[in-house]
């Protein structure tokens, strides 16, 4: 009987054991193999916050059949007018067309006969009539077909006096706009895209990159003439890799590295939307040195534009204000992740294909209803259907009531927090919207919500502040002259000393080294005022209330960044170490230098050097909570002088504890600056090296237990 209850146990528990474990499993089974998120905004802190799974890989285009064929190293896909899909099959010399359903519809590869036999096609555009228009890049030339695939034409190699003599033309991508103007983006050619008549005659260069030049390249053009730079490094544009043509705009990705991967260029050559703006992404990027590279652009019918990188496989979507809306992808053989992504487009339903040149597949990725309900809440909200009364005939379909379902689907999504901020901005909510843009980090809006909020409290309470503000003055001018007339007739006992004359004499002390610092310094040298005691006290007042400071700073001026965001350990280092770094460097060149101060002298008066901070920026900061963004130069004007202050205050002690005239004290400061900046790179080489050897540890360990 008890053998038999034991096997009960042991089966139960077994049974208990695999639900418990498929629980598990569940979850895991259910994440994409991709990441799936949404980018900050923010530059000094960006990060990038997970989101529901916005678009789910839902077909896999692989050509299996020997009829088709499979594809080989193909280029570049295109969804035409008629939502066919075609693709610049470069391997295999053909263009392959698909059905909407996917299924096989045709291909053209040319025949020699005519001279329309494609080699390594890499671009291929197709015209609201159907004329499909092909970069045939192993040619050196542009073709053109009708719908049916039949040859039409052939552009040959453009010939202009503009154009350079070692002018190499490469076709890699080609548009047409609706006038009949081709553009063509040349590989290697720096001076932009090329222009093209409707029969192929060269008319100028289009949308040109900037030249991205570095620090010492601009001083080098200052100092020297072009003369004297002959035999340089020339730096020239970055070159277009990849463009796309819509609504009258074309929309360019580029090579390598700038401020501009990806532009919206209007008809006159001009960046209208996206110009200086830096797509690159800051929160995957924070612990690799390897920069992105986008290769494709595409947009769909609400003006959202899509950008996909190779490097590490992500697909980045932005409305038509230039806000980020999704990123999702990876790098990797797995179920939807990248390998070489070569193009992508996006058809009229919102589903994106990929082109992914690792496997020479397709990727088809339909939108989740996450995305569909943030989508249908964008349109509105661009549309100007903010909440129920702007559509009363279709209960819900509004921005606000979308924007709000969306949130809470991902409580963190910012634009759902903006979006509705702003709606109730309008409403004249402006105390609701302050909190839904602080959730959002959204300084500017922020600052609108907060200046409507405080003109209607001033307008309110205006009459009873300005009542109690001289009442105050009032009672502080009777405060001092009945104090003053008390003291006249009890006049105060200097021998009299307790702990709060004390505590009045060093704080009068303080302020004086710093309004009197010639005195004041050379008091400290000379008559051997302050100790060690009062320069511990003076950096820990300054402790205190620059933590304070970081604490009462308005949401405006902290730019936004969540308090719980700030490094404790790193604001008290930056408090204490400029001190303890500087005090050393300057005693060590003092005594080359033959400076009177000694290092006790150093200590203090460096110490004292820190008052203004101490006077300014926490009042600063109580201030900043009542300010609006409009008024930030004058908090930035008053924080500026503040470390001005500090500056000269050190010089001053310099000067003032070690007896050096003008001239040598200049010196001495200069000396110092430069010793203090040794140091700092100094920290930074033995920091990285002792960051490889721990790394290099780490790995060793990780070897050896492999092999054992």
């Amino acid at each position: 009987m008890k053998r038999f209850r034991m096997k009960q146990f042991i089966c139960a528990a077994l049974a208990v054991t695999c639900i418990f474990s498929v629980l598990a499993i569940l979850p895991a089974a259910a994440a994409t193999p991709y990441a799936n998120y949404f980018m900050s905004a923010a530059d000094d802190y960006s990060f990038n916050l997970p989101t529901p799974e916005a678009y789910q890989m839902v077909k896999v285009v692989d050509f299996p059949d020997t009829a088709t064929g499979k594809l080989l190293n193909p280029d570049d896909i295109f969804i035409g007018p008629d939502e066919r899909i075609y693709i610049a099959d470069t391997g295999n010399n053909r263009i392959v067309i698909l059905k909407k359903d996917l299924s096989f519809d045709f291909a053209i590869t040319g025949f020699a006969e005519d001279g329309s036999k494609l080699n390594s096609p890499t671009c291929v555009f197709v015209d609201d009539d159907g004329t499909i228009l092909v970069a045939d890049y192993g040619n050196k030339r542009l073709v053109e077909f009708t719908k049916y695939g039949n040859f039409r034409f052939a552009y040959p190699t453009p010939e202009s006096d503009i154009l350079s003599k070692d002018f190499n033309y490469q076709p890699s991508r080609v548009v047409k706009d609706e006038k009949g103007y081709i553009y063509v983006c040349s590989v290697g050619d720096s001076n932009g895209i090329l222009m093209l008549s409707s029969d192929g005659e060269f008319r100028n260069y289009f949308g040109t990159n900037k030249v991205a030049l570095t620090f010492w390249e601009m001083v080098a053009r200052l100092l020297w003439s072009r003369e004297s730079r002959k035999g340089t490094i020339v730096t020239l544009p970055y070159t277009f890799n990849n463009i796309f043509i819509y609504d009258g705009y074309i929309y360019a990705t580029t090579t390598g590295y700038s401020a501009a991967q990806m532009r919206k260029i209007n008809p006159a050559g001009s960046d209208v939307l996206y110009a200086g703006y830096d797509f690159s992404d800051k929160g995957l990027l924070k612990n690799t040195s390897d920069l992105q590279n986008f290769i494709d652009v595409t947009v769909d019918k609400d003006l959202d534009a899509f950008i996909i990188d190779s490097t590490y496989g992500r697909v980045y979507e932005y409305d038509e204000w230039g806000r980020n809306l999704f990123a999702f992808g990876a790098v990797g053989t797995g179920y939807g992740q990248f390998s070489n992504p070569k193009s992508l487009e996006v058809d009229n339903e919102g589903n994106i294909y990929v082109l992914n040149g690792g496997n020479n597949t397709v990727y088809v990725f339909a939108r989740t209803e996450f995305a569909d309900l943030v989508h249908k809440a964008n349109k509105n909200y661009s549309l100007g259907i903010y909440e129920e009364a702007d559509n009363p005939a279709v209960k819900g379909d509004n921005a606000f009531d979308q924007w709000t379902e969306v949130k809470k689907e991902d409580n963190f999504y910012v634009l759902a927090l903006q979006s509705i901020g702003q709606i109730l901005w309008r409403k004249e909510r402006y105390s609701e919207a302050l909190n839904y843009f602080e959730d959002a980090e959204d300084v500017t809006w922020y600052s609108k919500a907060f200046e409507e909020l405080r003109a209607d409290f001033l307008g309110d309470y205006f009459s009873i502040i300005a009542t109690v503000v001289v009442v105050l003055l009032i009672g502080l001018l009777v405060f001092k002259s009945v104090r003053r007339r008390y003291r006249m007739k009890h006049p105060k006992d200097p021998n009299k000393s307790n702990i709060f004359t004390k505590i009045s004499d060093f704080f009068k002390n303080m302020v004086y080294v710093s309004l009197h610092p010639v005195d004041g310094f050379e008091d400290i040298r000379y008559e051997n005022k302050g100790t060690y005691l009062d320069a511990v006290i003076v950096m820990l007042i300054y402790v205190v209330t620059h933590c304070l400071a970081k604490l009462v700073t308005g949401f405006i001026f902290r730019g936004g960044r969540p308090i719980e965001f700030i490094d404790w350990g790193k604001e008290l280092l930056w408090c204490l170490l400029p001190w303890v770094v500087v005090s050393i460097v300057n005693y060590g060149v003092t005594t080359i230098l033959y400076g009177e101060g000694r290092f006790r002298d150093v200590v203090i008066g460096g110490a004292y050097c820190h008052v203004p901070l101490i006077l300014i920026h926490l009042p600063l900061a109580i201030v900043s909570r009542v300010l609006t963004q409009s008024e930030q130069p004058i908090y930035n004007l008053i924080t500026y002088v503040s470390y001005a202050w500090v500056v000269f205050l050190v010089f001053m002690c310099m000067k003032g504890v070690h007896g050096f005239n003008p001239v040598k004290a200049v010196l001495v400061f200069i000396l110092t600056a430069a010793g203090v900046a040794a140091v700092v790179i100094l920290f930074m080489i033995v920091r990285g090296l002792a960051v490889q050897f721990v790394d290099f540890i780490v790995q060793f360990a990780k070897e050896l237990s492999y092999l054992v």
